[in-house]
């Protein structure tokens, strides 16, 4: 984690750092980010920034991706100068000295920087819950220093962090009992900030979506009913992408009793697991079991659990058997896309 200058953290600390901005409004957004891949967050983000600048007039209107369309409600525009006032603890929107919003970094869960060298560069959106932790919204707000206003709000989610860690620490130093719930600390210990300084790069934890990238049986997004077309064969397998649920990794095959399956790949902590081991990755899980014929377990309840042997998997159409080429050439665009 970067260091922060210290009389600086001690300004977030205090009072915190004031930035004159413009409000331009907000969208609903209903699907949390914890399940979606890093590449779907920005691109949540950047839609969202682009239809509440349309909803402004301040760019052209455009058509929304189909999928982002589905997880987001109606634009709610605004559109006034404000002053954000960035401290370790929250963003406070100010208008007219009046105290408009609060948004605590403890329902902070995602923010990107509008698209390069065109109408929304200046744009700033972030999705955040409100204080009582309801009504999850992109915020978006323009700024003549963009990137200051990106400085600011990573620096001081940063010292928020520090501040969280050595509060736990203490507070485990005192009470070496505890087991970490409840306790003298307080439940407000128990919460970490979620939103770190990747976020703002639009790079963050690429681990998962990198990880399928050129996999011959990674499809990408494809819904249940095209994935059950293409799987003809006990043991055919393939992993793909939810069109429902964005982010949503899903393991569909067909069982020796001709049933097609679909297991959900990552837990609700984003990690890579079975009924019976956890994985680092999604390609691990699929290479153990390939390579040992191992059945799949699916997690929960025993009397209602699925098993899927991966014995043949369905080569994606982005992506020729030899080559990752294809399905890197149509990443790369999406990604310069989104930004």
């Amino acid at each position: 984690m970067p260091t922060v200058d210290p009389e600086f953290a001690q300004e977030l600390r205090s009072s915190g750092v004031s930035l004159s901005a413009v409000y331009l409004g907000s969208v609903p957004v209903m699907e949390s980010m914890s399940v979606m891949v890093g590449e779907m967050r920005t691109q949540v983000v950047s839609e969202c920034i682009q239809v509440v600048a349309a909803a402004v007039g301040a760019s052209e209107q455009q058509e929304v991706n189909p999928i982002v369309s589905r997880i987001i409600g109606e634009v709610k525009a605004e559109n006034y100068i404000v002053d954000l006032n960035i401290s370790s603890k929250m963003v406070k929107v100010i208008k007219n000295n009046r105290l408009i919003q609060r948004h605590p970094f403890t329902y902070f869960s995602f923010g990107s920087q509008g698209q390069k060298n065109g109408a929304t560069e200046k744009m700033f959106g972030y999705i955040a819950k409100n204080k009582d932790g309801n009504d999850r919204r992109c915020h978006v707000v323009s700024s003549k220093d963009v990137q200051k206003l990106i400085d600011v709000l990573i620096a001081a989610i940063n010292v928020n962090t520090m501040d969280a860690q050595a509060k736990l620490a203490a507070a485990a130093a005192t009470t070496p009992e505890s087991s970490g719930s409840g306790g003298s600390g307080g439940p407000g210990l128990s919460r970490k900030p979620n939103l770190n300084r990747q976020s703002f790069v639009s790079n963050c934890r690429p681990t998962i979506s990198e990880d399928v990238k050129g996999k011959i049986w990674y499809h990408g997004n494809l819904s249940r009913e095209d994935a059950q077309a293409l799987l003809t064969t006990t043991g055919d397998f393939l992993v793909r992408v939810s069109d429902h649920t964005p982010g949503k990794f899903v393991l569909s095959g067909l069982t020796e009793e001709g049933e097609h399956k679909h297991l959900i790949l990552l837990d609700h902590h984003n990690r890579v697991r079975t009924r019976d081991r956890q994985f680092g990755n999604i390609t691990e899980l699929v290479d153990y079991h390939m390579n040992n014929g191992i059945a799949v377990m699916s997690e929960g309840n025993r009397d209602r659990e699925t098993s899927l042997m991966l014995k043949r998997p369905i080569p994606s159409p982005l992506t020729p058997t030899n080559s990752s080429a294809s399905l890197h050439q149509e990443t790369s665009a999406l990604s310069k896309n989104s930004k």
